[in-house]
């Protein structure tokens, strides 16, 4: 159930996406910062921050700008005569203003999602969420972890609140971040084994020696049963000796704070149950700047692919795509925020949910998925087999007229290069001898070029 209601969420959030990414920014704007934040002791502090560290590892300087925003709170929080500032224009509160520090407020870290991420207007609500994700992102993206493009490709930790999925990938592909460095605790097990389309390479490391290093993320699952990942923080340091871990994480009581976790300990920690620390510990990840992989020429089985609309399944594509995720195109536009949000790909095999495809106008698409390192091009059919007319022999591509593009389909399934399904093998057995052969084939080419071929 929960699965169903984080696919729902995204397609919502992604399709608001999609509409935001086709309004370019208004002239001039910029939109990375509010001017109020530009005139903050904040912005001060994070341009030092990143000109002390232009040298550094991209860990080292998200910590950087993480730690420059110690003290931040919430707008919401900071005693302003709020109906003053909102009246001014200096306070970014869409159409709801809340005042409990304890919850999502109106940040410059919200704002930048929203504004900047997703193009979306002044004078809407901000998304209802809670902000720790958020601020990591923000912290990597000023780093230099993100361009933006990869920013906006990964979009899930700004538009939804992780934990609506409440599992590891919500969060872990939030960051863009590569498996092989990432360290699952051993309570988190069997989320991994009910989440098979990623491969997990460090599983079942204990919380003790995760390879803690400043700058790098740390996931919780606060209540130690390891069912969740419920915040995201940043490390400082970790000292083996005591087992005390030390963090900066953002909407911490509704600000930007430095804390420390004993591991040793058993203890109510922030209200969140009495647990042993260290079972806290979900997952942790090292990371560096994002580096574009190697374009390539991407093969598939078939380029063309047929699905019915009232197909009990999606349909899957099997690519020796080394990337770890594809946008997608229909008829040269932009549908990937729509189908990525019901979309598995998982070592080169690209699975596509039902749920996103059952939209699709009956007929041929052209489909055409960029991953990070290639793409390739399709033809999908869409087909309405319980529509189409009995007896609509020769009509394999099922697109309600018959062609010598339904003579080329038999013709590529007879050499392996695609597959028919069954209402296809049934309108491609012209000759109704109860096989499909290239006599089939030949009899639809005489047919199309008018030589008086009787088909069925």
């Amino acid at each position: 159930m929960k699965a169903k209601k984080f696919i729902s969420v995204l397609t919502v959030a992604a399709l608001l996406l999609t509409s935001v990414l086709s309004v370019s920014a208004a002239s001039g704007e910029d939109l990375r910062f509010s001017e109020e934040y530009k005139t903050s002791p904040y912005y001060e502090k994070l341009t030092k921050a990143l000109e002390d560290t232009k040298d550094a590892t991209t860990m080292e300087r998200t910590l950087a700008v993480a730690l420059s925003q110690e003290g931040y709170k919430n707008y919401a929080t900071e005693g302003a005569d709020l109906d003053r500032a909102r009246a001014d224009g200096k306070l970014w509160t869409g159409t709801e203003l809340r005042m409990n520090e304890n919850e999502t407020g109106n940040t410059e870290y919200t704002r930048w999602a929203q504004r900047y991420v997703m193009n979306t207007p002044e004078s809407e609500q901000y998304a209802d969420l809670d902000w720790c994700a958020i601020f990591t992102s923000w912290c990597l993206y000023q780093a230099g972890y993100y361009n933006d493009d990869i920013l906006k490709k990964y979009f899930y930790c700004y538009v939804v609140d992780p934990r609506i999925f409440y599992d590891a990938d919500s969060w872990i592909e939030s960051f863009n971040l590569n498996q092989r460095l990432v360290y699952y605790a051993p309570n988190v097990h069997h989320k991994l084994d009910a989440m098979p389309w990623n491969t997990y390479y460090n599983v079942d490391v204990d919380p003790y020696e995760m390879p803690y290093k400043p700058g790098g993320l740390v996931f919780f699952s606060w209540d130690g049963s390891g069912k969740w990942f419920s915040h995201v923080g940043i490390v400082v340091s970790y000292d083996q000796d005591t087992r005390v871990l030390t963090y900066t994480n953002g909407n911490s009581d509704g600000r930007v704070i430095t804390r420390q976790i004993d591991l040793d300990v058993t203890e109510n920690f922030r209200g969140q149950g009495v647990t042993l620390n260290a079972n806290r510990i979900a997952a942790y990840a090292d990371y560096d700047k994002y580096v574009a992989p190697a374009q390539k020429e991407i093969h598939t089985e078939s380029h063309e692919i047929s699905w019915d609309i009232h197909s009990d399944s999606g349909l899957k594509i099997k690519t020796d795509s080394e990337s770890i995720l594809a946008s997608v195109y229909l008829d040269d536009e932009y549908h990937g925020s729509i189908i990525e949000s019901n979309m598995i790909f998982h070592e080169g095999l690209l699975t596509i949910g039902r749920s996103e495809l059952t939209a699709l106008t009956v007929g041929n698409h052209k489909m055409k998925l960029a991953f990070d390192d290639g793409e390739i091009e399709l033809t999908l059919h869409v087909t309405d087999t319980q529509h189409m007319p009995n007896g609509f022999i020769g009509d394999v591509d099922l697109d309600g007229t018959v062609t010598i593009l339904d003579a080329t389909a038999i013709q590529r399934h007879l050499a392996d290069l695609t597959q028919l399904n069954d209402d296809q093998l049934a309108t491609a057995d012209v000759d109704a001898d109860g096989s499909v052969t290239i006599i089939d084939a030949t009899k639809l080419q005489r047919y199309v070029a008018g030589m008086d071929e009787v088909l069925g």
